[in-house]
């Protein structure tokens, strides 16, 4: 419940104040209020969670600012665990401008600078400010084994019907897409599987491991192998897995992980995934830190691009666009504006995708009017502009 609250809250903030987080700016304060019930907390109690839920609001305005809001959806749960859980990281300072009890909820209002730099290298780390096209795309080539008397198993050598047997690779594949990574469905690879015999190993090299990752069209290629051992003499039941992520272009191990996990059979099903998806928990996030660390460091050459603007009346329309334009994403230098008719144009330096450049400008509201984008070329975005009645 407190869950769908938070995602409510923070859904309202990027879409009823996106002039607030827009104009903000990365210096300008920012005003945010949270409010908690008084039935069952004292006043400082009350107080305390009231103000707590005002910052973390203020850091959910910022990241509607920063982030697309589809994005902000798609990745709220990361976003809930590894940003929002602690706001205060966050808060350069902030000041009460208003509290008081209204209608049995302690209302405070507060008034907030926040460390924009710091935020914004958090979300790069976890990859969220990285563009669709930018995310690695993995190859998961993992062999599992369920019993120490069994042969292995891989996906590439099983019948696409077979693969939801593979627990571990399946649970691997949510937890990392979960994470800003592109795991490819096998299912669709084995179209395009190469048939050369090397690739038809259950263990792979590194260096056969990143030529099939290539041929796959994934950047990183994950390998290496899991297994289940059964309880036996009074020993529980364990899952074991040794993990190493290799660059396809390179052969460069980013990350190469190792785990165990006790297996927590449930009086239904003794054997249930043989724990090959508690095992994936625990190998996911040093796995995609790993992967993501070459790709969020590195940055886009900058180029140059235009902005069309149709139906303009004036020049200070352009000018509440540049405005906004300034703190778009990737947005790096505003170069020329220019007017002729109702035709308005800006030249621009940008080092971030330009679909996402498209996407902040598509039905944001500039007060007397709206704009609607799209895409027209590789380095053009069209405007149109949407008066109010």
């Amino acid at each position: 419940m407190q869950r769908s609250l938070l995602l409510l809250c923070l859904l309202l903030s990027v879409f009823s104040f996106p002039a607030l987080a827009q104009e903000m700016g990365p210096a300008r304060p920012l005003v945010a209020s949270g409010t908690t019930s008084m039935l069952e907390q004292d006043s400082p109690e009350a107080r305390k969670l009231a103000l707590d839920e005002a910052l973390r609001a203020a850091v959910e305005e910022a990241l509607g600012w920063l982030i697309p809001s589809e994005r902000i959806v798609r990745f709220y749960p990361l976003l809930l665990n590894r940003v929002l859980t602690e706001p205060m990281e966050y808060v350069q300072d902030y000041q009460i401008i208003h509290e008081g009890v209204i209608f049995g909820l302690y209302r405070v209002s507060v008034q907030t600078t926040l460390y924009l730099d710091r935020l914004k290298q958090d979300l790069r780390r976890l990859g969220l400010l990285l563009s669709s096209s930018e995310r690695p795309q993995v190859a998961i080539l993992v062999a599992e084994r369920t019993d120490p008397e069994n042969s292995w198993h891989w996906w590439w050598q099983m019948p696409p019907a077979e693969h939801r047997q593979l627990f571990f690779s399946q649970a691997l594949a949510q937890l990392i897409s979960a994470r800003a990574l592109v795991p490819l469905d096998s299912n669709l690879l084995m179209e395009s599987f190469p048939e050369d015999p090397i690739y038809q190993e259950p263990i792979l090299r590194d260096v056969q491991g990143a030529a099939l990752a290539r041929a796959l069209g994934a950047q990183v290629a994950v390998l290496g192998q899991v297994s289940h051992q059964p309880a036996s003499d009074g020993a529980p039941a364990i899952s074991n897995g040794s993990l190493r992520a290799v660059r396809a272009d390179s052969g460069e191990i980013l990350a190469r992980v190792s785990a165990s996990a006790q297996v927590q059979p449930s009086s239904e099903d003794p054997v249930t995934d043989y724990g090959f998806t508690a095992l994936a928990e625990r190998l996911a996030p040093h796995l995609v830190d790993g992967i993501l660390a070459p790709f969020v460091v590195v940055s886009r050459t900058p180029s140059e691009a235009t902005v069309q603007v149709i139906g303009v009346q004036s020049y200070g329309d352009l000018i509440l666009i540049k405005e906004y334009l300034q703190s778009a994403p990737g947005v790096k230098e505003i170069r020329q504006i220019q007017l002729s008719g109702d035709l308005g144009s800006f030249g621009l330096i940008l080092a971030g995708d330009l679909r996402d450049l498209s996407n902040a400008l598509s039905g944001y509201d500039f007060g007397s009017f709206s704009t609607s984008a799209e895409l027209a070329g590789d380095n053009l975005v069209t405007v149109r502009i949407r008066r109010k009645r």
